[in-house]
Formats: structure tokens, sequence, C-alpha cells
């Protein structure tokens, strides 16, 4: 693997990788110290190394499938935009079924990608899995030439990017740890890891020594999935694990060999500051890519900002349940996007010829008015 092309960023926020035996805690971690660093607990994403960043960064989330959205559709859950705009960037978002042209030119306009939880086949063939592939591999190509590009997996995204980068379909295993906040044991790696590095010293703490860590997954890694797999343990460090109810370990935090990675959210105080830290690191990271639209007009077509989120937590009438997600954005289906955007050509494009038509007809009379003046 070159250096290029571990210097992907794949930031893995709750994870269910499941931990090899063998990894150890360091004596300073494993006694509740926090990570050294050099600038009071914040590494700074690496910024000294940019003498310009990217001060509107733009992040593509992917949507899925699947409930709350009807049939055809597709959806992102509203709590992963508004996570991405509080850390101060903005959100496209990337729909699974575009074709790869499309996915070409919004790749081309995002400084980084977000592959969010919830549920999706992880097989060739199924468009999320194939939408997922074609950005991840678009990553890793822009990095190999030098195109700073991070990319960060929540829960679903990854275990997306590990099967991806294992190049194993059956990587996943069962596991048990729905709605089971847990503890982070670092490991030997985490102390000098780019990502542990980055956090304030009191987030480190917290992240170990109380269940600020939102674990919610079904599936995972098993430990010797990890170690028998050449190509997931070149690309990856890690630096966490955390136990599923039933006391099984499990990576909870890996990151790209060269450079970092992470983790998940309650909604405790605690818990909103990690994070709010784990949000500022990864739009840090972005700032330093430097994709841009080529106009205001493609920018404006592609924010997410046209859409409206819609409620979807509602209780069910019986048992009262929850839904995964209190809001989302729904998204249509290609032809009804096709159908949408082209209505919206139409309406912008009359809107420019009335204006048009009107500035043509007030330039005689402007023209006139001045002749009379110079008459007079």
């Amino acid at each position: 693997m070159s250096r290029a092309r571990s210097v992907l960023r794949v930031c893995l926020l709750a994870a269910a990788v499941l931990c090899a035996s063998g990894f150890r805690l360091p004596q300073s971690l494993s006694a509740g110290a926090a990570p050294a660093n050099g600038d009071g607990g914040r590494g700074g994403g690496g910024r000294s190394r940019d003498a310009v960043l990217n001060e509107r960064p733009i992040i593509g989330i992917l949507s899925q499938p699947g409930p709350p959205a009807p049939e055809g559709s597709s959806y992102i859950a509203a709590s992963y935009a508004k996570w991405i705009e509080a850390a101060g960037a903005r959100v496209i978002p990337i729909f699974f079924d575009e074709t790869q042209e499309e996915l070409r030119e919004k790749f081309g306009v995002i400084n980084g990608l977000l592959l969010p939880g919830g549920g999706a086949n992880l097989t060739p063939g199924h468009p999320f899995y194939d939408a997922a592939s074609t950005l991840v591999n678009m990553a890793i190509k822009a990095n190999d030439q030098g195109d700073y590009f991070p990319v960060h997996g929540t829960c679903l995204g990854l275990e997306t990017l590990s099967i991806i980068v294992s190049g194993n379909y059956s990587l996943l295993s069962d596991m048990d740890a729905e709605d089971a906040p847990a503890p982070l044991l670092y490991t030997d790696v985490a102390e000098d890891s780019h990502f542990i590095s980055s956090l304030p010293p009191s987030v480190v703490r917290n992240l170990q020594n109380t269940p600020i860590a939102m674990e919610n997954h079904m599936h995972g890694v098993l430990p010797q999935a990890y170690e028998e797999n050449p190509a997931f343990k070149r690309f990856f460090k890690v630096l966490s694990l955390s136990l599923d109810k039933k006391g099984l370990p499990y990576i909870s935090t890996l990151e790209a060999r060269q450079w970092p990675t992470f983790l998940n959210i309650p909604h405790s105080p605690e818990a909103v500051v990690m994070g709010q830290e784990v949000a500022n690191f990864f739009v840090r990271e972005a700032r330093r890519n430097k994709h841009a639209p080529r106009d205001e007009m493609q920018e404006d077509g592609m924010l997410l900002y046209q859409y409206k989120p819609e409620f979807t937590g509602r209780h069910r009438s019986t048992g009262g349940e929850e839904e995964d997600f209190e809001q989302t954005y729904i998204f249509s289906g290609p032809a009804a996007r096709l159908a949408a955007n082209a209505a919206k050509a139409a309406g912008a494009a009359a809107r420019a010829a009335k204006a048009a038509a009107a500035g043509a007809g007030a330039a005689p009379a402007a023209g006139g008015a001045a002749g009379m003046a110079a008459a007079r």
C-alpha cells in the first residue's frame, strides 16, 4: 500500500468492528490519563501543514433506501446534517441511486464524505453498497494523487468501509450491542493517534471512564476476521475496544494507518461535548480539501437547504415503539428527481427570459429620455 493511499481519512463513528485478542492497553491510558499532545489536547487536524484552509467546507452524506422513506425513495437522518452543520460545514445529499456520472460530479464539489448509520444490503449489485464503494474508491484515488479527502463512517458506514477495504463480503457477524452506550478501552496505539490526540484531555478521559460512546450494532467483525484479513489490517489500526451486552469485545474506534478516525453519541452533557469535538475534528479535516462547485448555480442546486425535514419519530399505535430517527430528509427516486429538476430548469429559464424581456423593453425608454434631455 502506498503512503498516499494510507492517508485516506476514514473517521469511523460508532463502530462495530470486533477486537482481536492480543490488543493491549497502554499503561498511561489504562490508568486514566489522556494522550499527550502539544496544544492542550487539540491536535489541530494538521492545520499547520496548510497555510490556506477552506472556510466553507461541504460534506456529502450518502442517502439510503428503506424506512422511514417510502418505496422508491431514500432518506438521510436530519441528526447527521445538524451534526455536520454545527461544526461549521454545509451538507450536500448524495443519493444512493445516482449514476456514476452524478456521483463523480458531486465528489468534485464536496470536501468530505459521511457514510451514515442505518441498514442496507452490503454486497455488490445492491445500489447503496455500489454507490458507497464508488465514492470510497474515488476518495482513495484522490488521496493517492495528493488530494486530501476525509471519509467518516458511522455504524453502518463503518461496516460498509470495512467490507470495501477488506474485500470480504462475509466479514460481519452477529453481536448484541443495540442501544448499548459503552466506555472505550484504548489500545496501545491510541496515545499517538491523530484522532485521539486531537481531542481535549477531558473528552478523552470521559470516553474511557463513562458510557458516553453510543454503541448500537447488530453486526460487527469477529476478532479472527480482523486478524486474518491482511488488507483490512494493513489499512486500519485499532484505537479502542468496547464490550457488547454479553461481554464480547469489539473494535469501537479505527483509524487509517497513517492518519485519523472515530466513534458515537448519546445525549448527556459529556456526550454532547464529545459529539461536538468529533464533528469539529471531521470538519477541520475537510477544510484541507480544495474541491469546489464550478459556480453558485451548481452549489445552490445541490445543497441540502432546499429540502425540508419531516417528523418521523411518532410512536406507533401499538406498543409505543419509536422509530429509529425522529426527523429525516426524504428524497424522491431518480424519475421524480429528473422531473423536479426539469421543472426547476424550466422555471429558471422562464424567469431569465422575462427578466431579459423587461430589460429590453426598458432600454428604448431610457434612450428616449436621454435623447430628450440632450435636445433641451
